[in-house]
């Protein structure tokens, strides 16, 4: 078999890349979440605060609004 005969094809190059991206992104996702757990951990024994001591943040709550009045008007 000569080496120009072992050349892959259009398709096999494109699952190859999709297979590589799909689990270097797998890959990197949960890197970020264990990294992300040790640093919160090493947080909580320099602090000495427990889990169940940690308050959550809820960025979702909504915050009064301001009306704005022309004056003259009620």
């Amino acid at each position: 078999m000569q080496p120009s005969e072992m050349v892959m094809n259009l398709r096999q190059v494109f699952l190859s890349v999709l297979m590589f991206g799909v689990a270097g992104l797998l890959l990197f996702m949960y890197l970020q979440a264990w990294i992300e757990e040790q640093h919160t951990d090493r947080m909580e024994k320099k602090r000495g605060i427990t889990t169940s001591e940690l308050k959550t943040t809820n960025y979702f709550q909504l915050a009064p609004r301001i009306r704005f009045q022309a004056p003259g008007s009620k």
